[in-house]
C-alpha cells in the first residue's frame, strides 16, 4: 500500500505488562517476545508460550506499535501456513489484483493461494449474482480448501460465508465481515461507501446478519459498479471521498469500511483526507486470519 501499506490493514492494539501463556513438557525452551514495555517495568516483558515440537527454535512475537497496525506473531519457525484467497467472480483481472493485495498483506509465514471461480459473475453488484457467487463458492470451496490452513471469501458480499465456515473445520473469514469487526474496535460506528444504490439494502443485510445494526452509522451509495474498481480502483478515490465526507459530517460516522476486494489500497489516501479511520476489507480479512491461525495447530488444517 502506497505511502502506509499496513494503515488499517490489521486488528490493532497496544500490550503491556508480563505475559505467562501455557508451557507444554514437549517444549524444548522458552519464547521470547518483543512487546511494549509497562512504564512501570524495569525490563522486557518475557512470554513463554506454546512451542511446536517440529520447531528449530524460538518463536518471535512483535507487538502492535500503535493503534492500528496489527499485533502480528510469527509462526513457528520451519511452519509456514496456506491460506486460500477466493474471488467468488470470474474476472482475472481482479483476481490478479486481488492476488496482488494478499501477496503485500499476508502477514509473516503465511502462503496465499489465490484462486478464481469459473463461471461466476464477472463482477458481484446485484442479488442474483451474490446467489450464483454463494452457490459456487459452497460447491468448490471444499475442493479448493485441501490442504489449506484457512479460507478467505474475497468478495466485499461475502457470498456462502456461513454455509463454507459450517463445512470446513478451519477458519474462513468473508472480507466485509472481517472489516466490520475491527471498525468497531476504534469506537463508535461506522459507514460503509458502496458502489451504487442497489448494494445498499445487500450490504444493510450483511450488517443484520453480523448483529451490528447499532454500530451503523449509514451506508452511502456512489455511482460506479465491480467492473469500474477492477478496471482502475484509484480513479474511484474522489468517488470515496466525497462518500466519506458525507458519512462523517452528516451521518457522525467515527470510522469507515472499505469492503470492495480491489480497494484496499485506497485506505491510506482516504483516510489522510478524512481525518477518521478507514478500514479495507482484504487486508483486515488476512489479519484477522493471521490472528486466527495463531490459536491453531497445523495438523488442524484439512488434509
Amino acid at each position: 500500500m502506497p505511502g502506509r501499506d499496513d494503515a488499517r490493514g490489521g486488528i490493532g492494539g497496544d500490550g503491556s505488562g508480563a505475559v505467562t501463556a501455557h508451557e507444554e513438557s514437549r517444549s524444548t525452551g522458552p519464547v521470547t517476545a518483543a512487546a511494549h514495555e509497562d512504564p512501570r517495568n524495569t525490563g522486557p516483558v518475557t512470554a513463554t508460550a506454546h512451542e511446536d515440537p517440529r520447531n528449530t527454535g524460538p518463536v518471535t512475537v512483535t507487538a502492535g506499535a500503535r493503534p492500528g497496525v496489527a499485533a502480528t506473531a510469527a509462526p513457528a519457525r520451519g511452519t509456514r501456513r496456506s491460506v486460500l484467497v477466493l474471488n467468488p467472480n470470474s474476472s482475472a483481472v481482479a483476481t490478479g489484483r486481488i492476488r496482488s493485495g494478499a501477496e503485500l498483506w499476508a502477514g509473516p509465514g503465511i502462503d496465499v493461494d489465490v484462486r478464481s471461480l469459473p463461471g461466476g459473475p464477472a463482477g458481484i453488484d446485484s442479488g442474483d449474482d451474490i446467489a450464483l457467487a454463494a452457490a459456487l463458492t459452497l460447491r468448490e470451496a471444499p475442493r479448493l480448501a485441501a490442504g489449506r490452513d484457512a479460507v478467505v471469501i474475497a468478495c466485499g458480499h461475502d457470498p456462502g460465508l456461513a454455509e463454507v465456515r459450517g463445512l470446513l473445520p478451519v477458519p474462513v473469514v468473508g472480507i466485509a465481515e472481517a472489516a466490520m469487526l475491527q471498525a468497531c474496535l476504534y469506537g463508535g460506528r461506522f459507514a460503509v461507501p458502496v458502489f451504487s444504490p442497489r448494494s445498499v439494502p445487500l450490504v444493510r443485510g450483511l450488517v443484520h446478519r453480523y448483529g451490528l445494526d447499532a454500530r451503523l452509522a449509514s451506508i452511502v451509495p456512489m455511482a460506479t459498479d465491480t467492473a469500474a474498481a477492477v478496471r482502475d480502483p484509484e480513479a474511484l478515490l474522489d468517488q470515496y471521498v466525497r462518500a466519506g465526507r458525507t458519512a462523517r459530517d452528516r451521518d457522525a460516522a467515527d470510522s469507515l469500511v472499505l469492503i470492495g476486494s480491489v480497494v484496499g489500497a485506497l485506505a491510506p489516501a482516504l483516510e489522510a483526507e478524512l481525518g477518521v479511520p478507514v478500514v479495507a476489507g482484504l487486508p483486515a480479512a488476512l489479519a484477522l486470519t493471521g490472528a486466527l491461525l495463531t490459536h491453531r495447530t497445523p495438523q488442524e488444517s484439512i488434509r
